[in-house]
């Protein structure tokens, strides 16, 4: 089976098995390995090489003048850490693990290679790209917009596309590592308001959280619920 960013591109784009074979072999690199809790990257630091999370589950996130973390965006097996293309200069927010994570460290050299070798790679890599911009604009409506149940809701709706996508979930939940300090730093609640919305949901039937498996007994009825549309993912193009 291919790994999880050869099936990532995979939703964007008609990739052969020699392009699937290519896009393993980008990732059959230096491996760095981070502990859950830990930085792979901190705020400021120089952009050497594309970091793309192997396995485990990482985020995004800012510093508040007070310490406390705003997470922005949640990192998945298959996903790229930083652009393709890094520009010269710092980057300006950290990355953690949220879990053990293992990320491959890729030149950008490696990557330009692969994208001449196949356009198909090219190709899905741009639309890679997009989603998450996309994502990322979903994300601030989600926060700016949308009622705390409804956060929540669509939250887990976007996870559960997205490790489906890559063969690591199943059709009515999947694995987390999150916890529910990990939900407010996204949604911009409280630890308290989330435990009330996450006991609101199960009490609809909508959401069932028991250790570290998410069940969504009704997934459709969960995405009307909270107006999830997946076509920003831009899974299927």
């Amino acid at each position: 089976m291919s790994g999880p960013l050869a099936m990532k591109l995979l939703q964007y784009a008609d990739l052969s098995s020699t392009d699937m074979a290519l896009v393993d072999d980008l990732v059959d690199t230096e491996i760095r390995t981070v502990k859950a809790g830990g930085d792979l990257v901190r705020e400021g630091d120089h952009i050497h090489f594309l970091k793309i999370v192997l396995d485990g589950w990482g985020c995004r996130y800012k510093l508040l003048e007070n310490g406390s973390r705003q997470i922005v965006a949640f990192l998945l097996p298959g996903d790229l850490c930083n652009p393709v293309f890094p520009v010269a200069g710092t980057i300006d927010h950290s990355i953690g693990a949220i879990d053990k994570m293992h990320c491959a460290l890729v030149l950008s050299d490696a990557v330009e290679l692969v994208r001449t070798q196949s356009p198909r790679i090219r190709l899905a890599l741009g639309i890679e790209g997009t989603a998450t911009l996309a994502i990322q604009r979903e994300w601030t409506r989600n926060v700016a917009a949308r009622s705390a149940r409804q956060r929540i809701g669509h939250l887990f709706c976007e996870i559960a596309h997205r490790l489906r996508a890559i063969g690591v979930a199943t059709s009515d939940g999947f694995d987390s590592p999150l916890t529910q300090i990990h939900l407010a730093e996204a949604t911009g609640l409280s630890t308290v308001h989330v435990n009330r919305v996450i006991q609101d949901l199960r009490a609809r039937d909508l959401i069932h959280w028991q250790g570290g498996r998410i069940t969504m007994p009704d997934p459709a009825a969960l995405e009307a619920y909270c107006h999830f549309r997946p076509t920003y993912l831009q899974f299927g193009r």
